[in-house]
């Protein structure tokens, strides 16, 4: 399997559409393995990981257990939703492009998934083209069947993980995550489904061999069984006649409420509330007023006159203008004075005469105010901010307790225009008629429950007893060649599986030992692991033979412990898919990432994708990398539209060439 291009429309961080090349291209005529995307963290690299998933798996990939309702609430959440659009965006697609050969023959796969949100739910339609043509004779549910089959989803999770696989596999200390890792690699749940049904074909064969005691048995506990079920059958068709009538009364109900609220009952239902509202209004009105008396007691009054205020504040500050110029001039003549007293004549007429020259004429015969610089901007203060502060104030109030009035009257008037009790009577007695009809229609339909429940229950522990009678009879009889040939065939299966186990954990175990080694900076940390086949426990043996306590390894050591894990998985499954990793580096010291770089990440697959941040793989691990990248790029995301973009390049790869 080989991938071409992802493709993501208004998904997640990405608005609009981008596309993400993945094909591998040639550095001095050699093909590169590595494709590396950058991004820091919340940029949207897991997005990317997340799409590819999807596109392939649909609601399996959120979770085998996941309910369409949470599958609809995580692609509602996945739906890019800009905060500056005027209106939300209701659809987001992704879409994969890949080859995959099998038997000989490679072919050539797109499929596109697009959701489109209406009302509560979302609705899904996946797009499968084969060598270029659409694949309409599929449905969309034989489309996923497909694409199960093409990519096994038990065997993509060995190919596809993320720095949580990679921690689950590392704490996992029960051996039930390697467990199911290891079942879904070897299909030994294919194994435990026909073990199975030759179980429900010897039960139902061994019946028509029972002894006749047993056959009585059966018999009369199938008998008794049967009166159950038409028990229950009668039981819920009494409870659905009880759920129609429960519905025609909720139905009459509903018309005389519908009467009561027409002919006013509404009025009087609400008439309290009215009341109230129209107290908290005139509450209101009279703060509203106070604070007008306060407003108008103020600055206010002033504002009838503002031209005389302007030609005040513009007369004073003239007049303080003036009165500096004169002092100005005293100033100066005082000066002038000192320094003719020490000057000769010739030098004191030149001084006059620049005295003269120098002097402002000022016109000091109107006076009007008697004003300092403070008193100046007190005026200018009181002026321009509180007479206008007070008018707007006032004009508000003025407004607002016009508002008040309006609906003080409006309130008054529904009031007044209440309609008088006696005239409902009749239609709320038989309002309380119909509601107490209700009342005890649900309370029998309550016991109708409570009765089904016991008669389940009753029916439940028969089934049990009908169960063990076919035990024993299956230890009766063992003659048949059927029963015979069926439990021979259980038996095989129990050992197939065994043997398969212990096979493939065989070869796992040596796949792990070369990986670990290979990885691990501490080299005789671990000679050889050992696989419970029942349990799929992991124990770890160094060079001398003793136990290696698992707890006992580094954080970051028991992270190459989980790779070495995935690796020899994915070894051991014979399958070619690309490995695709998000952030695996995040636990890890310089020493164990290096190793991941030199010996995991060039030779994990043929194609390998890796998500990583710029602290993950550094300049040093990039310049490690560089000979098996193909290609790189840098997811930026803007925190102003929160929207991340692909720009080809490496973080300071990119920012080099920007400024070259």
């Amino acid at each position: 399997m080989i991938l071409h291009s992802l493709t993501v429309s208004d998904f997640r961080a990405f608005r609009g559409t981008h596309q993400i090349p993945f094909t591998l291209r040639k550095r001095y005529g050699v093909q590169k393995p590595m494709v590396l995307i950058g991004g820091l963290n919340g940029s949207g690299k897991t997005t990317l990981f997340v799409a590819i998933k999807l596109a392939l798996y649909g609601r399996q990939a959120i979770g085998l257990g996941a309910s369409q309702a949470s599958y609809e609430k995580f692609i509602r959440d996945c739906i890019h939703s800009p905060s500056d659009d005027v209106e939300p965006r209701n659809n987001a697609s992704v879409e994969l492009d890949f080859s995959y050969g099998k038997l000989g023959r490679q072919s050539r796969y797109v499929v596109r998934r697009n959701w489109i949100k209406k009302g509560g739910s979302v609705q899904e339609a996946i797009e499968l083209i084969e060598d270029g043509q659409p694949r309409t004779d599929l449905t969309q549910e034989a489309c996923q069947g497909f694409l199960n089959q093409l990519v096994p989803l038990g065997v993509s999770e060995l190919f596809f993980f993320d720095g949580e696989k990679i921690a689950m596999l590392a704490e996992d200390e029960s051996g039930d995550v390697l467990g199911d890792a290891i079942r879904r690699l070897l299909g030994l749940d294919i194994v435990e489904r026909l073990r199975n049904d030759l179980q429900v074909y010897i039960r139902r064969r061994t019946k028509e061999f029972a002894e006749k005691e047993t056959k009585t048995e059966i018999t009369e506990l199938q008998h008794e069984y049967s009166g159950l079920r038409a028990g229950i059958e009668t039981t819920l068709k009494e409870q659905q006649c009880s759920h129609d009538a429960l519905d025609a009364l909720l139905k009459e109900r509903d018309k005389l409420q519908l009467q009561l609220s027409e002919r006013g009952g509404d009025w009087v239902v609400s008439q309290k509330v009215r009341q109230e509202k129209a107290q908290t209004l005139a509450d209101e009105i009279s703060l509203c007023e106070r604070q007008l008396r306060e407003e108008l007691a103020g600055c206010y009054p002033l504002s009838l006159v503002p031209k005389l205020l302007e030609d005040i504040y513009s007369t004073a500050t003239s007049e303080l203008m003036t009165f500096n110029q004169v002092e100005a001039n005293e100033l100066l003549t005082n000066f002038a004075a000192k320094l003719k007293s020490s000057l000769d004549d010739e030098a004191k007429a030149v001084v006059e005469r620049t005295l003269q020259d120098s002097r402002i004429t000022v016109d000091e015969s109107v006076s009007q105010f008697d004003i300092s610089h403070r008193g100046l901007a007190r005026l200018e203060h009181t002026v321009h901010h509180r007479i206008p502060d007070a008018k707007s104030s006032v004009l508000n109030l003025v407004e607002r307790i016009t508002q008040l009035r309006e609906n003080l009257e409006f309130t008054n008037s529904e009031i007044d225009r209440t309609p008088d009790q006696a005239v409902l009577t009749d239609t709320l007695g038989s309002l309380n008629a119909v509601d107490r009809d209700t009342q005890d229609l649900g309370a029998a339909i309550a016991v109708q429950q409570r009765e089904l429940r016991r008669t389940y229950v009753k029916s439940i522990a028969l089934a049990r007893a009908l169960r063990d009678k076919y035990k024993r009879i299956s230890e009766y009889k063992r003659t048949e060649q059927p029963l015979k040939y069926a439990k021979v065939i259980t038996n095989l299966l129990v050992e197939f599986h065994r043997l398969k186990s212990i096979q493939k954990i065989e070869q796992l175990e040596l796949e792990f030992t070369a990986s670990f080694r290979r990885l691990s900076r501490k080299n005789d940390i671990v000679d050889r692991v050992q696989i419970d086949p029942v349990r799929f426990t992991v124990t770890l043996f160094d060079r001398d033979g003793r136990e290696v306590n698992k707890s006992q390894l580094s954080a970051g050591e028991k992270q190459i412990y989980a790779i070495a894990i995935l690796e020899a998985l994915a070894r051991t499954s014979g399958q070619q898919l690309p490995v695709v990793i998000d952030t695996p580096l995040g636990r890890l010291d310089s020493h164990h990432r290096n190793s991941l770089v030199c010996q995991y990440f060039p030779f994990a697959s043929h194609q390998v994708i890796l998500l990583s941040t710029d602290t993950e793989v550094d300049e040093p691990f990039f310049r490690e990398l560089s000979p098996n990248v193909s290609h790189a790029f840098e997811i930026q995301f803007d925190e102003v539209d929160r929207s991340a973009s692909l720009k080809e390049g490496y973080f300071w790869r990119a920012s080099q060439r920007k400024s070259s």
